[in-house]
């Protein structure tokens, strides 16, 4: 996580610099934005160096930038300024960066937007542990010690698909009433979230890389369940081989049509696979970039070595040294195939599952 720390103060530039040397380093990249004229208050040496910046901007264009940027904010200071800062950039809560605000005197630590999916309440605890401060949680869910399904979704790295079914599951739980939960990964997990239940219920989690709620009473035999969630992980690779200078667009879209034809969701997608004499192949290259999918390149070799029935093809063994490139490509790590080979415009598609699994012992 990437964090801006933000002082007023000569009191509240002392906590800030404090807080910014315990936050940084780790997986975390924090920065303290103090006023020049109280730059005499704090250590520029040892620790310090390279964590604390002087302000050198308005208060709303620093905020713009943390928005822009998507950091982590931390105002020292009072929740009204704060508040003002903010108020021109939000937007969405899926989105909206986390903001946190610490008294001068470092006695609370109280996440204001993106509690759950940003991870401001959770910033807001970690705040506490390194200063003492008392977080100020005030979500329902976290209130009532209950199940937050937007947390666990952004703990997991999977995607909320609908956010108005987000909110009926959320009200159920917290109404006390069951929510189904189903996993198409479950693979020894030792149980359910709270206030879940393994029965087909009117409201229902279903982790899935599906494309449509339609199927969840088909995959699960639940007749009636009307409110289906589906959190979606990025577990599938997509297996291609095309011709040279195949367009962008067409083999965008015979991706896509694969996917829609055997009804996986594309957010579900982690990497693009294929043979390394592609590497080069701009239409690759560009879809990968455009979708934001990690390329991997094996050898004619280490397709070779992949197990499994394939649908050989003597022309592109004589072409590429393998008979089938989609299919083993996207089987090279293991998983499990979704569909085979797929073709058309000069494209082949084939997509696989990896292994996937939640971490939820923590949430039972």
């Amino acid at each position: 996580m990437k964090i801006g720390i933000i002082s007023f103060t000569a009191r509240g530039t002392r906590l800030c610099c404090h807080l910014a040397s315990r936050l940084s380093g780790g997986v975390d990249e924090c920065t303290a934005f103090v006023p020049e004229r109280y730059s005499d208050t704090y250590d520029k040496t040892g620790d310090m160096e390279g964590v604390v910046r002087c302000q050198d901007m308005p208060l709303g264009q620093w905020t713009k930038t943390m928005f822009r940027e998507q950091r982590a904010m931390v105002f020292v200071g009072a929740v009204g300024i704060a508040v003002r800062a903010i108020a021109p950039f939000v937007r969405d809560k899926m989105t909206d960066p986390p903001v946190v605000v610490v008294d001068e005197a470092g006695r609370f630590s109280i996440p204001i937007l993106s509690g759950h999916v940003g991870g401001a309440n959770a910033l807001a605890s970690r705040i506490g542990e390194c200063i003492g401060a008392v977080p100020v949680i005030t979500t329902a869910t976290d209130v009532n010690g209950l199940f937050a399904v937007d947390v666990f979704a952004a703990e997991n790295g999977l995607v909320l698909t609908d956010r108005e079914a987000a909110k009926q599951v959320s009200a159920r739980i917290l109404d006390g009433g069951n929510v189904g939960f189903f996993n198409e990964f479950e693979g020894g997990e030792p149980g359910v979230p709270r206030g879940c239940c393994k029965n087909p219920s009117e409201y229902n989690i279903w982790v899935t890389v599906k494309d449509s709620s339609l199927e969840f009473e088909r995959s699960v035999g639940a007749v009636g369940s009307r409110h289906v969630l589906r959190l979606i992980p990025q577990a599938v690779v997509a297996g291609v081989g095309c011709r040279r200078g195949v367009e962008p667009f067409i083999l965008e879209r015979q991706v896509l049509e694969g996917f829609r034809k055997h009804g996986i969701d594309p957010v579900s997608v982690k990497a693009l696979a294929t043979i390394d004499i592609k590497k080069e192949e701009p239409a690759l290259l560009a879809l990968a970039q455009k979708r934001g999918w990690t390329l991997r390149f094996y050898s004619a070799a280490e397709l070779g070595d992949v197990g499994g029935t394939f649908t050989e093809s003597a022309f592109v063994e004589q072409t590429v040294g393998i008979g089938n490139v989609c299919e083993r490509a996207c089987m090279a790590e293991g998983g499990r195939l979704l569909f085979g080979k797929e073709a058309g415009g000069g494209v082949t598609v084939a997509a696989a599952v990896e292994p996937f699994k939640l971490d939820i012992e923590k949430y039972i």
